[in-house]
């Protein structure tokens, strides 16, 4: 199953083990006092991890990682147990005596909003375009008219209490992303949940005299813990680690539709045209935000267009022989398979670049052997000409750029684009690790390890540029550097 196809399974438990709690509060909520539900909930989730993590390593090795992480990483661990778990429930369950759910629910949707800002200081390479910006607020005026049906409630300052709650979430998932996205999942959550039980055992104590015993509500209880507290927010903890923070918590917009859809199916409420208005506003939202966080597959696309083009440039080819160029070309950071490049080639054939012949087979069924158009030779030019910044910059891309430079018939173009290359190698801001603009010397970097990598960058940096001045010579005398 292909990453992208797991992630939005992810995505699709974490939405329902969201959406469902609400459902299963109201019924525990009849019999259990809000913290001693909160206890059990996070107590039933840790223990459903730990019997998991048995399963997986036994018994004491489950242990054993629980007690490695908590030795190992305390600050970080104790910073998502409570603000992942135990502060938001407490926030909430106080707060919900006195603002309204629909408020409440709008608030808490806020998450992504403030995981947006807090990723713009530690996750600088996952900050958001402003077309993803004005997705998120669109999300969230649509969950604003999905939650509170277009009214918000007084001044009170009660409402800071849910979004304290939502931030409390995102510093959360922020510090998963950025400071424990290498640990594992499982034993991350188990220890999460295993924290938040025992924050919260001493406001449970208090009431446990209120408990009454209902068999729904303790069933409620229950799928709550193991299912939505214990595996949901493991899948939510695994959708952080495996993409961006901000991506994981859009979740939480998609949650209050699940809610509302099971209140009107099991407890019978009704839903309001500017409800199913404001749903269709929500989900439009996100889908076109997930669209706009897919520019790594569109990067991919566009390189292995690129290859194609080059290829078929130099003599007509059928699928498998291209597949198998390509993938020695740029295979090793880009892996191909079929189900890449055969949509790829549909999909220029669709825009005229490529034709395609049928002929017979060596010795078995008959095979497709693509060429290059015309069209398809004007836009190879094209791209070799006017290649974008990323295609100079990115290793790879530029890799497979070069691959094909020789097809540029004009010396003075191919010129060109290696100055480009240069003058993006001599910038004196490049480097992976630096202090400001400055980049560090190996005897300031923390460790020999990143200091291994400064060297090689440099090194191979100095072999490319010596190249690069030799062949600019070659192409035009007076293009070369001293």
């Amino acid at each position: 199953m292909s990453g992208r196809w797991w992630n939005g399974i992810l995505g699709g438990w974490v939405t329902l083990t969201l959406g469902v709690p609400f459902l299963l509060i109201a019924i525990a909520g009849r019999a259990l006092p809000a913290d001693v539900l909160a206890c059990a909930r996070f107590g039933l989730a840790g223990l459903t991890l730990l019997a998991v993590m048995a399963a997986r390593g036994g018994g004491p090795a489950a242990v054993a990682a629980i007690s490695r992480l908590a030795r190992n990483r305390p600050g970080d661990l104790l910073l998502v147990g409570l603000c992942g778990a135990a502060a938001p429930s407490v926030l909430i369950t106080v707060g919900e005596h006195h603002v309204e759910t629909g408020l409440s629910s709008l608030l808490l949707a806020s998450t992504p909003i403030w995981i947006a800002a807090g990723g713009h200081v530690l996750l600088p390479a996952e900050r958001l375009r402003a077309a993803q910006t004005a997705c998120l607020a669109v999300a969230l005026c649509g969950t604003a008219l999905l939650t509170t049906g277009g009214h918000a409630s007084g001044r009170s300052p009660w409402p800071l209490l849910p979004l304290a709650a939502a931030v409390s979430y995102a510093c959360a998932n922020l510090a998963v992303r950025s400071r424990l996205r290498t640990e594992d999942a499982l034993t991350l959550t188990c220890a999460q949940m295993t924290v938040a039980a025992i924050v919260t055992a001493p406001f449970a104590a208090v009431h446990v005299p209120d408990i009454v015993w209902s068999p729904p509500a303790w069933a409620a209880t229950a799928a709550l813990g193991v299912v939505c507290s214990g595996f949901g927010w493991l899948a939510n903890t695994v959708l952080v680690q495996r993409v961006s923070a901000v991506r994981a918590s859009l979740v939480s917009f998609a949650a209050p539709v699940v809610s509302i859809a099971l209140g009107a199916v099991v407890l019978e409420e009704r839903l309001s045209p500017l409800q199913l208005a404001a749903a269709g506003i929500v989900l439009t939202a996100v889908a076109a935000f997930g669209a706009m966080s897919r520019t790594p597959r569109r990067e991919v696309r566009a390189i292995l267009e690129l290859a194609i083009l080059g290829f078929l440039a130099e003599h007509d080819m059928h699928a498998y022989e291209l597949r198998r160029r390509i993938t020695l070309l740029m295979g090793h950071a880009r892996p191909v398979s079929d189900g890449s490049l055969y949509p790829a080639l549909q999909r220029m054939r669709r825009r005229g670049l490529l034709a395609g012949r049928t002929e017979p087979g060596e010795g078995g069924p008959a095979r497709q052997v693509y060429t290059l158009t015309g069209a398809g030779r004007t836009e190879l030019l094209r791209r070799l000409t006017g290649p974008d910044d990323l295609e100079i910059s990115d290793r790879n891309r530029y890799f497979v750029l070069l691959a094909f430079l020789h097809l540029l018939p004009s010396p003075e173009a191919q010129a060109a684009v290696l100055r480009r290359r240069l003058d993006f190698l001599d910038d004196p801001k490049r480097g992976f690790f630096a202090d400001g603009d400055r980049p560090l010397r190996q005897d300031e970097l923390a460790s020999p390890f990143q200091a291994g990598i400064q060297h090689i960058a440099r090194v191979t940096s100095a072999a490319e540029r010596d190249w690069l001045a030799g062949t600019l010579a070659t192409l035009r005398p007076e293009t070369s550097t001293p």
